[in-house]
Order: structure tokens, then C-alpha cells, then sequence
């Protein structure tokens, strides 16, 4: 039984029909369309139209898996049994959890109201990262802002990969001079991986991108053009600071999905559990997860 259509569970479920063909496998996942989500990212730069990153999921699952049309409700290890959301009992031998991670859009007061205009954009969604294209063409100047939450995130790089983008587009049509762009993530480093950082410092500087660390986006005004950090000081001290923007690109908070959050395999921070060696579960060991509901242990 596999949990979830995305990336993770499609190409698992091809692994395992190719070596072998005779395994019975399902795979658990309500939506119809399949999203290509690190597409969303050259959507939001004019690179890809959104339409090359969606699917129909019927299409790219393989030949002999069976599709579960529903949603997991409810997640019973010990019996070996998964509730979905019309009600139904599925039991399993084998479990793949891939169900993904819920993306906090309300942490942030006042973004759902704004999200998609006001110049409030973000590559997290498909139809809002369209409107970061037309942000980013129609862009002749002013301050342009991008934030980054806590950790973890799905796509860790995505949130810097748009701002360089854009300030490549502004560069090569002679807008970067009267731009000024920030980025505003919510660490104290540029990236969690040492390895990465002196590139993408080399790329900051070269840009002329300031970063602005320990600033956390905690509420946004979209008719007025402002945006609310709660920021941490290097004594520890904490103040709100409001920022002016003309266009803002937004990621929001990201949690484990409340039904993994609710059920056994999660471990305190809201994550599916595994050793991350094998992706095997602590606990139970005919469960596995990937994907971005199960890298956090």
C-alpha cells in the first residue's frame, strides 16, 4: 500500500512493479491531477507555463497498480490498517508512506486574503506562482521582498532560486539598478548545507540582493503594501519590523500533515518517523516513508 500520488509514490510504485511484476500494490490518492511542483519555480520565471507541470494522475500510474481514489484518514499501525475518507478499511502488508506535508498558508495574517494580487505573490501554489511571472515582466523598479520560513521546508532552495532568477531577468533588460531586492528568512545562515553557502553568497553579492537573517514573516497587508517580521536581535531580543514592498514573494510555514500529526508514526515534531539510512520507521517495521513527509527523524 502506498499513501500518496506524488512523485514519491508513483515512482515507487514503478520500482517495485519492475522488479517485480506479480507484487499486488495500491496506491492511496484523492486528486485527479499530478503536479510537477519543482516546475512551479520556472512557472513563476516565464520559463515553464503552468500547464507543462500537470498531469492527469490516471496517466502516470503504472499498469497493474491499482488507484484508491480517497484520501488516508487515519493511519493503524498495529493492526496493519489504513481508515481513507469515505470511510473504508484498507489492510496492507507493506506500507510506503508518501502523503507530503501541509503547507500553512493561514501562519501568516492577512496572506490568504492578499495571496495572487497586491503584488503578493508565491511559487508554492500553481496559480499563484503564474502571477509571479506577471509580477516579475511587468517589475520597473521598487523593493522587491522574499521570505523564507523555519526549517523544514519542502524544496529548501525554491525560495532563493526565484530571487535569482528574477534579479537575472531584471539584469539582462537593464531593470536591476533601480531595483532593490531582499531576501528575509527566518535562520541565521543562508543555507543549512555549509557546502552551498559560498556559491550562493558569491551569487547575493553579485546580484547586490541584501539578506536580512532571524527575520520571520508574521503578518502581511496587502492594499497597503507593507509586510510584518518579527525579527530576533543578536542579544536574543525580539521586535516586530514593518517593510515596504512594490512585490513579495511569500513561503509560508510547513508542517507534517494533520493526519500524520494525529497518528502513531509520527514522531513529537509532527514528522513520519524513519531511520534515515533506510527510510525504514523506528517502530514499525513494515512501514517506510519518503518524500517530504518523511525525511525528519
Amino acid at each position: 500500500m502506498i499513501i500518496g500520488g506524488g512523485a514519491s509514490g508513483i515512482t515507487v510504485a514503478a520500482e517495485l512493479k519492475r522488479h517485480d511484476p506479480g507484487l499486488d500494490i495500491a496506491i492511496v490518492e484523492p486528486s485527479e491531477l499530478h503536479w510537477y511542483q519543482p516546475g512551479w519555480t520556472l512557472v513563476g520565471a516565464g520559463v515553464f507555463r503552468r500547464a507543462q507541470t500537470e498531469r492527469r494522475e490516471e496517466k502516470l500510474i503504472p499498469k497493474g497498480v491499482t488507484w484508491i481514489k480517497a484520501a488516508a484518514a487515519g493511519f493503524h499501525p498495529e493492526e496493519n490498517v489504513i481508515w481513507l475518507s469515505d470511510g473504508r478499511q484498507v489492510r496492507y502488508d507493506f506500507l510506503v508512506a508518501c502523503p507530503g506535508l501541509k503547507i500553512d498558508w493561514d501562519a501568516i495574517e492577512g496572506l490568504t486574503e492578499t495571496l495572487g494580487r497586491n503584488g503578493v505573490c508565491s511559487n508554492y501554489r500553481p496559480d499563484t506562482a503564474e502571477y509571479t511571472w506577471q509580477l516579475i515582466k511587468s517589475f520597473r523598479g521598487g523593493n522587491a521582498l522574499f521570505t523564507q520560513p523555519a526549517m523544514p521546508i519542502k524544496c529548501a532552495g525554491a525560495p532563493q532560486k526565484i530571487m535569482y532568477l528574477m534579479a537575472d531577468h531584471l539584469r539582462r533588460y537593464h531593470e536591476l539598478s533601480s531595483a532593490s531586492l531582499e531576501f528575509n528568512l527566518a535562520g541565521d545562515v543562508l543555507f543549512g548545507v555549509p557546502f552551498f553557502v559560498p556559491p550562493l553568497q558569491k551569487a547575493v553579492d553579485g546580484y547586490g540582493i541584501k539578506v536580512a537573517y532571524k527575520h520571520n514573516l508574521k503578518a502581511i497587508d496587502g492594499p497597503a503594501k507593507t509586510a510584518l517580521f518579527s525579527v530576533t536581535d543578536a542579544d536574543g531580543k525580539v521586535a516586530d519590523v514593518e517593510k515596504r514592498f512594490d512585490m513579495i514573494h511569500v513561503v509560508p510555514p510547513q508542517t507534517g500533515l494533520d493526519v500524520v500529526r494525529a497518528s502513531p508514526l509520527s514522531n513529537t515534531a509532527g514528522w513520519i518517523e524513519v531511520d534515515p539510512a533506510n527510510l525504514r520507521h523506528i517502530r514499525y517495521p513494515n512501514i517506510f516513508a519518503l518524500g517530504d513527509g518523511g525525511f525528519h527523524t
